[in-house]
């Protein structure tokens, strides 16, 4: 898995790119063409307990910094906003 995951780092450089979006700032797009089910790019970044999410919410608001979080689970978040990778310009609410 780990090999898979250092070829995805690879690829996934040629596969898509952060562009501006007219829906936001900024948006991940598409160079390619994708198979079903294909892995595209890892959402990357600290893994932090869900109860801090909120208090790191208000701090990055009062700096004027974009907040990108993942939920995982009920217990755990990934925190993309300043150790994450180009994932964090997902929509994720696309089909």
């Amino acid at each position: 898995m780990a090999m898979r995951f250092r070829q995805l780092k690879l690829t996934s450089k040629y596969s898509v790119g952060v562009y501006r979006s007219k829906i936001h700032r900024r948006g991940l797009f598409c160079l390619r063409d994708f198979e079903a089910g294909e892995m595209v790019i890892e959402y990357s970044g600290e893994v932090i307990r869900s109860v801090l999410t909120d208090k790191r919410e208000k701090f990055y608001n009062s700096k004027g910094i974009g907040c990108y979080m993942f939920r995982i689970d009920d217990n755990l978040v990934v925190d993309a906003t300043m150790t994450g990778n180009a994932a964090r310009f997902i929509n994720h609410s696309c089909d």
